[in-house]
């Protein structure tokens, strides 16, 4: 039995038009607030990345990369090994998203920094010199082809179980290396269609593995692998975003629009919606913790006065986070938890990183906490638009009766309700300054700012990195 695929020729050719404007576009095309946006994006994810390299799942990277028996050209951030550039933006990748404190682009439901970032600084340090000026031109390259592939299948990729950071970060890190490398539009449109055939990730991790760290890590590698293979003349599928039977789009998403890839380019630059997080829980969460601080603060409400808290949201809230807490040793479940990381809020009046020690994911007062919590799908958010799926509206009942209701529609740190530099410097210092020494902080931080001046940024910014506190 054969099965014929009709195909539609007046499909918008978007993998074509996507690569031929990274390959055209020039650092003196981006707006002055895309390049600071660019350097904010640069920043946040070393220190997210230098932080997360103590974790143990970023320690299995380091001992499988070791395996490898690559050329030590690219530097591991926070340590002192040095890998290959593959198998540094391997390990440095999956530090960035290590501890769930990583930038988020809310339309896409993705996180780029772990996948762009440590993508062009291996292949800057290995393949250099490069300018500081290229570095931000292929950063913003990363993030404006992750971010609207993303944008074309979210949230129906999301939905069919997909984790997002996985396939479209490998689009993103193999435009990234494009960008970095100079390849040509044709050259660029088979890294892109390589990435397509290599993207991968899967959501049912959120419930409990290591596996959602290495994702970004994975896709950075993956990225790179497709860029260069495309230099040498591999090919990829040529339609592989707009391809209706086994393309991209098609195939990991039930309802996608195409557009989003395309519309506006050199005009409107996605990298301007990225937001930053404030809390090591993932995004979708983040509304519920801003509403359980807004009650508390406003209210005097603590801990011990919890009868009851009642979370209405979306359906993709409920669906990524919004389920009962159940232990099982796993640091990335209890960050995955909506549950979980409300108790934690209740507790420390954030949920920062102290918030998920091993001692605190089984800690009886979290798990008390946790138990109190439930979350519904409210018709009136669930019909909001992409920016908005993360609404939520929060009513706590206190032990002695009293009902207290908050609503939060875009978390702190979205495009739309960003947080500020001062901010954003005080997190890169708290995370960095826990692994490196406070002058490796400052260095890097004046390199990062200063980052278009800077004639060959890479090597300094590897020492800098790797320049560890006294144990």
């Amino acid at each position: 039995m054969s099965t014929t695929v009709e195909t539609d020729v007046h499909v918008r050719p978007v993998t074509r038009e996507l690569a031929d404007f990274i390959a055209g576009f020039r650092y003196e095309d981006l707006p002055a607030e895309v390049v600071e946006m660019a350097k904010r994006c640069v920043l946040d994810s070393l220190a997210c990345g230098v932080y997360g390299s103590r974790t143990p799942w970023v320690e299995a990277v380091v001992r499988t990369v070791e395996q490898w028996g690559e050329a030590k050209v690219a530097s591991a951030w926070g340590l002192e090994a040095k890998a290959g550039y593959l198998g540094a933006a391997m390990i440095n990748g999956t530090a960035a998203q290590g501890y769930e404190l990583d930038d988020c682009h809310d339309q896409s439901m993705s996180h780029y920094g772990a996948g762009v970032i440590p993508t062009v600084l291996a292949l800057a340090e290995a393949f250099g010199p490069f300018t500081g000026t290229q570095i931000i031109t292929a950063v913003v390259a990363g993030y404006e082809v992750g971010t609207r592939v993303g944008n074309t299948v979210s949230p129906s990729m999301f939905h069919r179980g997909f984790h997002p950071c996985g396939p479209t970060s490998t689009f993103a890190a193999a435009a990234a290396t494009a960008k970095l490398l100079g390849l040509d539009p044709e050259q660029t449109l088979h890294a892109i269609a390589l990435a397509g055939s290599s993207a991968a990730g899967l959501m049912a991790a959120q419930f409990g593995a290591m596996a959602k760290r290495f994702h970004s890590g994975k896709a950075a590698m993956n990225g790179i692998i497709a860029a260069l293979s495309a230099r040498e003349g591999l090919t990829g599928i040529r339609d592989v975003l707009e391809a209706p039977y086994g393309g991209f789009c098609s195939t990991y998403a039930s309802e996608y629009a195409l557009d989003y890839a395309v519309d506006g380019l050199g005009q409107h630059w996605e990298i301007l919606r990225n937001g930053f997080k404030q809390y090591s829980s993932l995004a979708s969460s983040h509304t519920t913790v801003d509403a359980l601080r807004a009650i508390m603060r406003k209210h005097g409400v603590t801990a011990d006065d919890v009868e009851h808290v009642h979370v209405e949201t979306t359906e993709m809230v409920k669906v990524h986070c919004g389920w009962p807490y159940v232990y099982n040793g796993e640091t990335i479940q209890a960050q995955m938890n909506m549950f979980f990381t409300g108790a934690t809020t209740l507790i420390d009046g954030t949920a920062f990183i102290d918030g998920y020690t091993d001692e605190r994911l089984d800690d009886p007062r979290v798990l008390d906490l946790a138990s109190r919590f439930d979350c519904v799908v409210a018709p009136d958010l669930d019909a909001l638009g992409k920016d908005e799926m993360r609404a939520v509206r929060v009513t706590l009942t206190t032990t002695s009766g009293e009902s207290y209701t908050e609503s939060v529609t875009y978390r702190s740190g979205h495009w739309k309700n960003p947080i500020t530099d001062e901010d954003l410097s005080a997190k890169f210092h708290d995370l960095i300054e826990r692994i490196l020494t406070r002058e490796a902080a400052n260095t890097i931080e004046s390199i990062v700012r200063n980052l278009e001046h800077e004639h060959e940024p890479a090597p300094a910014l590897a020492a800098s990195l790797q320049t560890l506190r006294e144990a």
